[in-house]
């Protein structure tokens, strides 16, 4: 039985290059959803202050 080196080093290839995918998008997603809950707050605020202070 002959292993085809060809075929486990191209899987192996395409796992690592999925393996940094999901990390690269895994640290993207990160940043955005910090920057989502920092804002959330300011926005929240801002429908607070509305109803407290109507003009």
């Amino acid at each position: 039985m002959e292993i085809n080196w060809f075929i486990i080093g191209g899987i192996s290839i395409l796992a690592i290059a999925l393996v940094v995918f999901l990390v690269k998008r895994n640290l993207k997603d990160e940043k955005e959803l910090e920057t989502f809950l920092n804002n959330e707050g300011e926005i929240e605020n801002k429908e607070e202050d509305e109803v407290n202070n109507p003009t």
